[in-house]
Protein backbone atom coordinates (compact mmCIF):
# COMPACT_ATOMS: atom_id res chain seq x y z
CA UNK A 1 0.00 0.00 0.00
CA UNK A 2 1.24 3.33 -1.08
CA UNK A 3 2.14 5.61 1.98
CA UNK A 4 -0.46 7.93 0.85
CA UNK A 5 -3.14 5.88 0.87
CA UNK A 6 -1.96 4.20 4.27
CA UNK A 7 -2.28 7.25 6.03
CA UNK A 8 -5.87 8.13 4.55
CA UNK A 9 -7.10 4.77 5.48
CA UNK A 10 -5.59 4.85 9.08
CA UNK A 11 -7.16 8.85 9.45
CA UNK A 12 -10.38 7.55 7.59
CA UNK A 13 -11.11 4.61 10.08
CA UNK A 14 -9.71 6.27 13.37
CA UNK A 15 -12.28 6.57 16.04
CA UNK A 16 -13.66 10.61 15.85
CA UNK A 17 -11.56 11.57 18.77
CA UNK A 18 -8.40 10.20 17.32
CA UNK A 19 -8.93 12.14 14.14
CA UNK A 20 -9.72 14.95 15.85
CA UNK A 21 -6.75 14.64 17.68
CA UNK A 22 -4.55 14.08 14.42
CA UNK A 23 -5.74 16.88 13.05
CA UNK A 24 -5.21 19.16 15.94
CA UNK A 25 -1.39 18.20 15.70
CA UNK A 26 0.29 21.51 14.95
CA UNK A 27 2.45 20.07 12.61
CA UNK A 28 -0.20 18.53 10.64
CA UNK A 29 -2.19 21.51 10.74
CA UNK A 30 0.65 23.37 9.50
CA UNK A 31 0.99 20.66 6.62
CA UNK A 32 -2.22 20.49 5.78
CA UNK A 33 -2.43 24.28 5.48
CA UNK A 34 0.45 23.85 3.09
CA UNK A 35 -0.83 21.42 0.71
CA UNK A 36 -3.88 22.74 0.27
CA UNK A 37 -1.87 26.19 -0.89
CA UNK A 38 -0.14 23.75 -3.04
CA UNK A 39 -3.27 21.94 -4.41
CA UNK A 40 -5.27 25.38 -5.03
CA UNK A 41 -1.57 26.13 -7.16
CA UNK A 42 -2.22 23.28 -9.19
CA UNK A 43 -5.69 24.02 -9.65
CA UNK A 44 -7.23 21.53 -7.81
CA UNK A 45 -6.32 18.64 -9.15
CA UNK A 46 -5.62 15.45 -7.43
CA UNK A 47 -6.23 15.88 -3.91
CA UNK A 48 -4.39 18.03 -1.18
CA UNK A 49 -1.90 15.00 0.15
CA UNK A 50 -0.18 14.37 -3.61
CA UNK A 51 1.57 17.38 -3.16
CA UNK A 52 3.28 16.55 -0.15
CA UNK A 53 6.75 15.44 0.20
CA UNK A 54 8.63 12.18 1.07
CA UNK A 55 9.49 13.67 4.17
CA UNK A 56 6.10 15.25 4.91
CA UNK A 57 3.91 11.82 3.92
CA UNK A 58 6.32 10.14 6.54
CA UNK A 59 6.01 12.57 9.11
CA UNK A 60 2.55 12.11 8.31
CA UNK A 61 2.62 8.89 8.59
CA UNK A 62 4.26 8.68 12.17
CA UNK A 63 1.67 10.72 13.50
CA UNK A 64 -1.40 9.12 12.21
CA UNK A 65 -0.08 6.01 13.37
CA UNK A 66 0.12 7.55 17.25
CA UNK A 67 -2.91 9.41 16.98
CA UNK A 68 -4.80 6.10 16.15
CA UNK A 69 -3.66 4.43 18.44
CA UNK A 70 -4.37 6.22 21.44
CA UNK A 71 -6.83 5.01 24.15
CA UNK A 72 -10.25 7.51 24.33
CA UNK A 73 -9.37 9.08 27.21
CA UNK A 74 -5.82 9.76 25.71
CA UNK A 75 -7.51 11.35 22.39
CA UNK A 76 -9.85 13.10 24.33
CA UNK A 77 -7.39 14.87 26.72
CA UNK A 78 -5.63 16.21 23.68
CA UNK A 79 -8.45 17.47 22.16
CA UNK A 80 -9.94 18.69 24.57
CA UNK A 81 -6.46 20.82 25.86
CA UNK A 82 -5.88 21.81 22.25
CA UNK A 83 -9.48 23.48 22.34
CA UNK A 84 -9.34 25.20 25.12
CA UNK A 85 -5.74 26.50 23.93
CA UNK A 86 -7.19 27.96 20.85
CA UNK A 87 -10.10 29.48 22.28
CA UNK A 88 -7.51 30.71 24.84
CA UNK A 89 -5.36 32.46 21.70
CA UNK A 90 -9.33 34.14 20.23
CA UNK A 91 -10.24 35.77 23.36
Amino acid sequence: MEIKERILSLIENAPQLNKAAFYSDPYVEKTVEELHRRWEQANYEGEPIDYATPDELNRLLELAEYYVRLPFWKAYKIVKERTEKGSAKSD
